[in-house]
């Protein structure tokens, strides 16, 4: 049975399908990650546009028998132009895209929440565009709850030094002392870095993003994130791998 359907999602992913038409990658508060046909968007004037990043209440048609949607009609929240207009933003938020449909974990409704604050974040702070996507990752592991404490070792179980340099075990799929980590030297973080991550952990994505750090410890930080989050992927992050981050 055909049916009509609203719901809040965000645009994950727009390519063009045909000769007029948009295939749409939408992550859904209801229905997670789905695919939408914006019939007519390529060319047509008076056609439904839907750009990525565009945040909204969506009205879809739903075909139960073939298993597609159709956009019907969309009451945009927040179009974030101004990510698309800038070319660092436009690839950090299509970071967040890319990496939001690669680790789907059936949180959708957290994980809306989550890119809807940090596309919010870019578009008012572009200057705290790298602080935005450190927390990014980081917030998005306890969403996917692969998250863990960085105070201490969660396979021997014994307390970190204040100094000491935390490394990682694919094993585990976490962080670990040296002496439970099988992945050397291309994951570990510093002392100042841990405490960044263990204090902004409590802190509301808003607030975490209002930390400032110095450049060398914001560049350090951001390239472990950006690291760990190839790591939570099944497959390459084009995004990540542009060097536009």
């Amino acid at each position: 049975m055909e049916r009509n359907i609203t719901t809040l999602a965000i645009v994950l992913h727009s390519r063009r399908w045909g000769q007029t038409n948009r295939r749409l990658r939408l992550l859904s508060v209801d229905l997670g990650i789905i695919d939408v046909v914006n019939y007519g968007a390529q060319k047509s004037l008076k056609a439904v546009k839907a750009e990525v990043f565009c945040d909204g209440h969506f009205f879809l048609y739903h075909n139960p028998v073939k298993g597609d949607y159709t956009l019907k009609d969309l009451t945009p929240i927040a179009d974030h132009r101004e990510i698309r207009d800038e070319l660092a933003l436009n690839y950090t938020g299509l970071f967040f895209c890319e990496l939001i449909s690669k680790t789907a974990g059936g949180e959708s409704a957290a994980e809306y929440t989550l890119l809807s604050k940090a596309l919010d974040l870019l578009s008012l702070h572009p200057e705290r565009r790298e602080l935005t996507l450190i927390q990014f990752v980081h917030q998005l592991s306890g969403v996917l709850g692969v998250q863990v404490e960085l105070d201490h070792c969660p396979s021997c179980m014994r307390t970190y030094g204040a100094d000491e340099i935390v490394h990682f075990s694919s094993t585990l799929g976490s962080q670990c002392c040296q002496e439970c980590a099988n992945l050397e030297r291309s994951l570990i973080l510093p002392p100042g870095a841990r405490r960044y991550l263990t204090v902004t952990r409590e802190m509301d994505f808003d607030e975490a993003v209002m930390v400032d750090l110095n450049e060398a410890a914001l560049t350090r930080i951001k390239h472990y994130m950006l690291r760990y989050a190839q790591y939570l992927c099944p497959s390459q992050l084009e995004s990540a791998a542009s060097g536009l981050l």
